[in-house]
């Protein structure tokens, strides 16, 4: 398993390399993305989602991670991944960390 990790101000690392077959682990600091933290009833009415596409399969998957990390099975074919996040609320707030428009892009390393 291969943890990439989004760290505040702005930073992220990664430990190990990306391998086709393998998984992904995404563990990501809210406070990247604080604007939408609505509340209902003394709840969180708020979430954030991350967004992974597999290259070349171009699906893209989604997984919360405003509670928690999140795993995807990368793909036998993959040779690229990737990412970027949604921060929504129940007011219709929304904010993204997509560096840009750019996205998160990370090599996958072939089989050995």
């Amino acid at each position: 398993m291969t943890t990439v990790r989004f760290l505040p101000e702005w930073q992220h690392e990664q430990d190990g390399a990306l391998r086709p077959g393998g998984t992904l682990r995404i563990e990501y600091d809210g406070g990247r993305l604080n604007c939408c933290r609505s509340e209902r009833y003394g709840q969180a009415a708020w979430s954030i989602a991350a967004y992974v596409r597999f290259h070349p399969e171009e699906k893209v998957h989604s997984a919360a991670v405003s509670t928690g990390p999140a795993e995807f099975a990368i793909p036998a074919n993959t040779t690229r991944v990737e990412m970027w996040f949604h921060n929504t609320d129940q007011t219709g707030c929304s904010a993204w960390d997509s560096r840009y428009g750019l996205n998160y892009s990370f090599d996958v390393a072939g089989l050995t």
